[in-house]
C-alpha cells in the first residue's frame, strides 16, 4: 500500500522541461526581454500540467486510502515523526588534514532519502485520517517514535544491536527474532493501546 510515485518517464520529462525553461530564460535575458517568450510560457504550461497530474494522482490515493482505513478500523496508529528534522540537510564537515576542503557527508544520498520522505506526504495523510476517523466514530492515535525499531516487543530490551539487519530483528537479551518492521509495528500498537486505555498488544 505505497503512495503512487511519478514514473521514470514522468520524472525524465519534468527534468527536461526544467532544463528547457532554464535555457529559454537565459536566451530571453540575453535579448533583454522582461516578459517571458511564448515558447517559454508553453513549456511552463506543459510542466504545470504534468506536475498537476502527478499531484492529483497522489491526492486521490491519499483520499481513497484514508477513507478505507477510517471505515474499516476503530483505531489507527501513526508514529509522531518529525519530518522537518528528518529532512534537514547534513552539516558540511571540514577535512582536518586538508584546510579548505570538506569530507564526504552523504549529502547526495540524504537528498534522495529526503525526497522520498517528503513525497509520502505523512502530514497530509495524518490530517485526513484525523478528520475521517472522527467522522466515522474511530480514533487516530499518534505515539512517540523513539526506539520503536530498537525495542524488543517480547521483553522490552532496547539496544541498537537488536537490529541484526535492516529487515531482521533479533533481541540480544532474550533471543526474540522477528521481521524488523513487524516488531516495530507491534511496539507502536502497544504504545497506542496504553495511551488509549485499550490494554496491551
Amino acid at each position: 500500500m505505497d503512495i503512487p510515485k511519478p514514473s521514470k518517464a514522468e520524472l525524465k520529462r519534468l527534468k527536461y522541461l526544467q532544463r528547457r525553461m532554464s535555457r529559454q530564460d537565459r536566451v530571453n535575458e540575453v535579448r533583454g526581454g522582461k516578459i517571458a517568450s511564448k515558447r517559454r510560457q508553453r513549456t511552463l504550461t506543459e510542466f504545470n500540467t504534468l506536475q498537476g497530474h502527478i499531484v492529483r494522482r497522489r491526492n486521490d490515493w491519499i483520499e481513497k486510502t484514508t477513507t478505507r482505513l477510517a471505515r474499516e478500523n476503530s483505531l489507527v496508529v501513526m508514529e509522531d515523526l518529525d519530518v522537518q528534522t528528518m529532512t534537514r540537510r547534513p552539516k558540511p564537515k571540514l577535512d582536518p588534514n586538508k584546510p579548505g576542503q570538506y569530507l564526504h557527508n552523504g549529502a547526495e544520498a540524504k537528498a534522495g532519502l529526503d525526497r522520498s520522505i517528503l513525497s509520502n506526504c505523512w502530514g497530509r495523510i495524518s490530517k485526513r485520517l484525523q478528520d475521517k476517523m472522527g467522522a466515522n466514530g474511530g480514533r487516530l492515535a499518534i505515539v512517540p517514535a523513539a526506539y520503536t525499531s530498537q525495542a524488543c516487543h517480547k521483553c522490552g530490551h532496547v539496544a541498537k544491536e537488536n537490529r541484526e539487519s535492516q529487515a531482521v530483528f533479533k533481541c540480544v537479551e532474550c533471543g526474540y527474532r522477528a521481521n524488523a518492521d513487524i516488531n516495530a509495528a507491534k511496539n507502536i500498537l502497544g504504545r497506542a493501546l496504553i495511551q488509549t486505555g485499550g490494554g496491551t498488544a
